[in-house]
């Protein structure tokens, strides 16, 4: 079961036999929806039911509602949802969010095979498809990209996601720094059609040495693309874990959001925090600490530059450090 927030993800895993489509908003405009959904959901009975909301307590009601033979789910601070629950974990604000997940599995008696949860063993996947992978092979073609070293640049952070967003300038004045220092780079935005009024500017402020490719693609095409460049800058949104899943390098930026537990779930990847003495304050995802988060004003240009200069030309600052030593 999943919503309309993250059915287009669901709908790419293999491994799943049927989906079911919660629109909550549905029950909200007409109560009979909610009525005629549990009718249809009570026709099946299940064996085990895993509610996998930290705090949504629409999960639980409808857990209720569901046939079933056993239940499992969080117990979140101040939320109350797990008393339905025949199974109960405990949410932890101190481990990533993966793991958490993990966790629901432990009273099936799935456990890690070493005890302890590891990056390799939990790799996140994104089911990309040869055709997709043509269409990046000819797209990198058609812009000369072969040797090229292409960097990807994701401003946006969805429609909820302003207080994550890092400024726009910031980005401009970090690829026009990676020009001036490499004329062999090329940034490739990428956004949905919605983040295009970030997307758009970035692009005609960087026009020289950058693509756009905002709203112009689908989710596994942009995928496919990602899954080729150097490396993705970007914010806590989702790009940076669908980055991750195809194999490549992130630089998070994280203001309100833990990196300890919202972060790019790969020992590879690069996090950047916040200095502010409030950051993070993030827990459940929509609980911010104050009304205009300013903390991610307190990241510099300068940071982050320096971070994907690391990144790309390691070998300069291994001499550095060697010279200092001598």
């Amino acid at each position: 079961m999943c919503s309309d927030i993250n059915i287009s993800v669901i709908e790419k895993i293999p491994y799943i036999d049927r989906i079911i489509n919660c629109r909550v908003y549905d029950f909200l405009k007409n109560p009979l929806n909610f009525y005629r959904f549990v009718r249809e959901l009570r026709k099946v009975k299940y064996e085990v039911v895993i509610d996998a909301g930290q705090w949504e307590r629409i999960n639980s009601l409808i857990t209720i509602f569901t046939k079933r033979d056993y239940s499992i789910g969080f117990r979140t601070k101040g939320q109350w949802k797990h008393v339905v629950n025949d199974a109960v974990i405990a949410h932890s604000r101190t481990k990533h969010e993966v793991e958490n997940f993990m966790d629901l599995l432990i009273p099936l008696g799935i456990v890690p095979v070493s005890g302890e949860y590891d990056y390799d063993e939990l790799q996140l996947e994104f089911f990309l498809k040869q055709e997709h992978r043509q269409f990046r092979d000819k797209f990198w073609s058609e812009h000369s990209l072969e040797n090229k070293t292409v960097i990807c640049f994701h401003p946006g952070c969805g429609e909820n996601g302003k207080p994550r967003e890092w400024a726009l300038e910031n980005y401009i004045q970090v690829g026009k720094q990676l020009f001036k220092a490499d004329k062999n780079i090329v940034v490739l935005i990428t956004g949905t059609d919605f983040e295009r009024y970030l997307c758009d500017p970035l692009y005609e402020a960087l026009k020289g040495f950058a693509i756009n490719t905002a709203g112009k693609f689908t989710l596994e095409q942009t995928a496919a693309l990602v899954e080729k460049a150097r490396l993705m800058l970007c914010s806590n949104t989702g790009i940076l874990h669908v980055s991750t899943c195809v194999g490549t390098k992130t630089i998070g930026l994280h203001g309100p959001t833990n990196p300890v537990k919202w972060g790019a779930y790969n020992k590879r990847a690069v996090m950047i925090q916040s200095s502010k003495y409030c950051s993070p304050c993030l827990y459940l995802g929509h609980d911010y600490g104050c009304n205009l988060p300013t903390c991610m004003k307190e990241i510099t240009p300068d940071e982050v530059y320096m971070a994907i200069r690391k990144e790309l030309n390691p070998e300069l600052f291994l001499k550095i450090l060697q010279v200092q030593e001598n």
